[in-house]
């Protein structure tokens, strides 16, 4: 079988563990494909950057910027990204795989496999803004709609795209993200960056609370309660101006820091030197790095989410972030965080992937 794997919506840098999972694929689909053929399909941009070992490359001849506006005038006007949509024809593939939340372009013929990665619009609407809502209702539900098979990261998800956006269970496939044990880096410390600290991992979108987060943090240092600098890593959005007033305005400026969008050979650093996970997100698909601060043996504290007893984060490191004495008993806890359920790996995942792939294209062929 020749399956093919779309990576047109990959912008490196912006999309935190929808970008790992997507660089897992590339790396571990070629272990499992057997004598299938995989083929990666990208624009100029990404060619140039992203190697590829063991994946035919098809590239288009667009730029990434050309292929977000290709995308935008599909969703809102009558125009048809016909050129791609030749670039996919071409390659007779048995089956492709869109795997980060949309199939562009939406008329492709290709049997298709969707990964449902972020349906917060399905459940927090006021976090997005007007375009984005307005996106999502017409690129995401037709590609619900058009896919053959849906690939969801959790249960959780499963459950609200069949309540919330009408999808038949039976066209979704539960396969969680992965993990791997980390290369657990050299000790030394990063310059500017010494313990203690709590490192919260996450874009500045509104869902990832960082607002709340510093609320709590600054009542804890006001009482004395915790020495510990916050720290914070991920894509600087159009929020971050608000929560860095936010900062000053609580008298933060020499407690708190943000690395930004930092490598992650460097996000392993930042996690081996610090003295807890927190990850207060009001909506979540998955989790990864939950999985990532319990590989470095770190206490790894989460909002309350129906995802994080799926994933098999303890009661007891899960807790409510607007109250300051719940965050200081959970930092108070001396053991490092144990997962009460087995996590998949990368490897589990990649080849599970293949086989819903395999799975649409004989269905196809039938």
């Amino acid at each position: 079988m020749k399956l093919l794997l779309s990576l047109l919506n990959l912008r490196p840098g912006r999309v935190g563990g929808a970008e790992t999972y997507v660089r897992e694929l590339l790396r571990h689909l070629p272990g499992h494909a057997g004598d299938d053929t995989l083929v990666a399909v990208m624009d100029r941009d990404l060619a140039r950057t992203l190697p590829t070992p063991g994946f035919e490359r098809i590239v288009v001849n667009r730029t990434g910027q050309e292929v977000v506006a290709e995308r935008i005038l599909e969703a809102f006007t009558p125009f048809r990204a016909r050129a791609i949509e030749e670039s996919f024809t071409t390659t007779r593939a048995d089956a492709a795989l869109f795997p980060q939340q949309s199939i562009f372009p939406k008329r492709v013929s290709i049997p298709s496999v969707l990964t449902a990665v972020d349906i917060q619009h399905l459940h927090h609407p006021e976090h997005l803004g007007r375009f984005d809502r307005a996106f999502r209702r017409r690129i995401y539900s037709d590609s619900l709609a058009r896919a053959q098979r849906i690939i969801s990261i959790s249960g959780c998800t499963r459950k609200a795209l069949v309540e919330k956006a009408a999808v038949p269970d039976e066209k979704i496939v539960v396969v969680p993200f992965g993990w791997s044990p980390p290369d657990i880096p050299s000790a030394a410390d990063l310059p500017g960056l010494t313990p203690p600290y709590l490192f919260y991992p996450a874009a500045t979108y509104p869902h990832k609370n960082h607002e709340r987060l510093l609320r709590t943090y600054a009542e804890l240092r006001r009482r004395g309660d915790v020495a510990a600098r916050l720290v914070f890593s991920g894509q600087k959005t159009a929020l971050w101006k608000r929560i860095e007033s936010l900062v000053r305005t609580l008298g933060l400026e020499r407690d708190v820091a943000h690395l930004g969008f930092v490598p992650f050979e460097t996000v392993q650093r930042v996690y081996q030197g610090a003295e807890a996970v927190l990850f207060p997100t009001l909506y979540e698909g998955f989790g990864l790095p939950v999985l990532e601060g319990v590989g470095f043996g770190k206490r790894v504290i989460t909002s309350r989410l129906a995802v994080f007893d799926e994933v098999g984060v303890p009661r007891c490191n899960q807790i409510d972030f607007s109250d300051p004495d719940q965050l200081l008993a959970a930092l108070r806890l001396e053991e490092p965080t144990v997962l009460e359920k087995k996590p998949w790996t990368w490897p589990e995942m990649a080849a599970a992937t293949l086989d819903v792939l395999r799975d649409v294209a004989r269905q196809a062929t039938r």
